[in-house]
């Protein structure tokens, strides 16, 4: 059981729900609220719609899309996060011309399902090991299933429509971690290094035979991490500067 200094928030990513994070928080015997990214066509909207309904103060937990999401939520009101999780998080932009073919998803969505997008992109979602585990393509099918067409579409234009969250980084004082499978093929690792570096204090995980999904992958060392995180101080993170 942890006890964290503020609420927890979950962030998931593309065409996932709190299902994503089910197995780590079972671990670390807490439950927490999450919200689907939709509602909203760029990434700082979306922010400003978690932080009407969040509380006052709390700590942020993003995956994916919803790490880049946490991103702008903490540039927004840095004062009202207590700590930031980036779970396999890529802080840059989106090249132009990546935009088309993030839209060209929708028609073929539109026509095959949700899951046809889980399909497309699962040989560089999971680790090697479980390329052909049933289970996990099913409970990714049924997360994309159940993500309603409207809020795909949404959460593409924010992937689209997002900024170049780097030069902020250092900015950051809160506790942060930074964490991706080592076998991620859709935010690798060299991203969340990039990340963790920026960062003062931040601590960086690369996860072992984890893919993209890391908190399905290895829900152990996932939530291990985070107990850690949950108890970390700004002390800690102004000791660390100091004796650096």
């Amino acid at each position: 059981m942890v006890d964290a200094f503020a609420p927890l928030l979950m962030l998931p990513g593309t065409l996932a729900d709190d299902r994503v994070f089910a197995p780590v928080l079972d671990r670390l015997g807490v439950t927490a609220p999450w919200m689907r990214m939709a509602g909203a066509t760029t990434a700082s909207a979306m922010a400003a719609r978690i932080l009407a309904q969040a509380p006052e103060r709390f700590s942020l937990v993003g995956f994916s899309l919803g790490s880049i999401i946490a991103l702008e939520v903490v540039a927004q009101a840095p004062e009202r996060v207590d700590r930031l999780a980036l779970l396999g998080c890529n802080a840059r932009d989106l090249p132009d011309d990546k935009a088309a073919a993030r839209r060209a998803t929708l028609p073929v969505a539109e026509r095959l399902g949700q899951a046809s997008y889980i399909d497309a992109v699962w040989d560089v979602s999971v680790p090697e090991h479980r390329r052909h585990d049933a289970s996990l393509r099913a409970l990714l099918h049924a997360m994309a299933s159940d993500t309603p067409m409207d809020a795909f579409r949404d959460q593409i234009e924010m992937a689209i429509h997002r900024v170049d969250s780097r030069p902020r980084l250092a900015q950051l004082g809160m506790p942060v971690l930074v964490a991706c499978g080592a076998e991620d093929g859709v935010c690798p690792p060299d991203l969340s290094q990039e990340i963790a570096d920026a960062i003062e204090g931040a601590t960086l995980a690369i996860v072992p035979r984890a893919g993209h999904y890391l908190t399905l992958d290895q829900p152990d060392a996932v939530a291990r991490l985070l107990r850690t995180w949950l108890t970390q101080t700004s002390n800690d993170i102004r000791l660390s500067k100091e004796f650096s």
